[in-house]
């Protein structure tokens, strides 16, 4: 059988050589790379195909081209806001639903508030606290718009102090759904509601604190079954690009 794998280009060759000194660390984000000359010179190729080159990953979010005296191409790390943006459309367009996304949300927020009671730092309680206040400024302001971001704060904190950058990282990538869908709770919410929610959110933080994982997990699941009882399981998530 024909070997159908198309051969890199020099270019993509190139591409991936520079690519892998980023990842492997040998380059950092704001380092600058290496003058055109020099490069070119490094890489044994013309400065057309280095410029290719450094188009490819100026178009992956690694690298990003300074302009004037001084300028270059310099180490970035990579925006995932339009990967983020582009995944939640295209969930969108498969009709996800509510319920589908919830679930995905369960399998890792309640593990992750279990681990927290086992293992965390007081910075991991601190940052929780700060979280958790922001919602409480909004409640006590009675503004429900600032709550609901204040709440996807609080999600993302206890994602963020995992310490798991996979889920982290998988968290941020929902953020545009899990934001569009708090945005729609917002007629909804009375300042008892959050209030209520204030409360729960600050006993969550008290079994974590407690080292209480069983517990932990179980009030997580309970709080999250909450959120999602007022709204219908089969609703298609939605998100309204005015509102980023």
């Amino acid at each position: 059988m024909a070997n159908t794998k198309r051969a890199q280009k020099t270019h993509e060759v190139i591409a991936d050589r520079i690519r892998e000194k980023i990842v492997n660390g040998t380059l950092k984000a704001g380092d600058l790379l290496p003058a055109e000359d020099e490069l070119t010179l490094e890489m044994g190729v013309a400065r057309t195909t280095l410029r290719e080159a450094l188009r490819v990953l100026e178009s992956q979010g690694l690298i990003a081209i300074r302009r004037g005296r001084g300028g270059g191409p310099v180490v970035t790390h990579p925006n995932l806001d339009p990967i983020a943006t582009a995944l939640a459309v295209s969930l969108q367009l498969q009709g996800t639903t509510v319920a589908d996304l919830d679930a995905a949300r369960r399998v890792i927020e309640p593990h992750i508030a279990g681990q927290l009671a086992r293992k965390h730092s007081k910075a991991d309680i601190k940052a929780l606290e700060k979280a958790i206040d922001l919602a409480q400024v909004a409640s006590d302001d009675n503004d429900a718009a600032a709550f609901v971001q204040a709440v996807v704060g609080v999600h993302e904190t206890l994602i963020e102090r995992s310490g798991n950058k996979t889920l982290a990282t998988l968290s941020h990538l929902l953020h545009v759904l899990v934001q569009s869908f708090y945005a729609r709770t917002v007629p909804s919410i009375d300042q008892a509601m959050m209030n209520g929610a204030i409360k729960s959110y600050r006993k969550l933080v008290e079994l974590i604190r407690t080292g209480q994982a069983e517990k932990a997990s179980a009030h997580w699941v309970a709080q999250m079954n909450y959120t999602i009882s007022a709204r219908s399981p089969k609703e298609p998530v939605t998100i309204f690009f005015s509102d980023y």
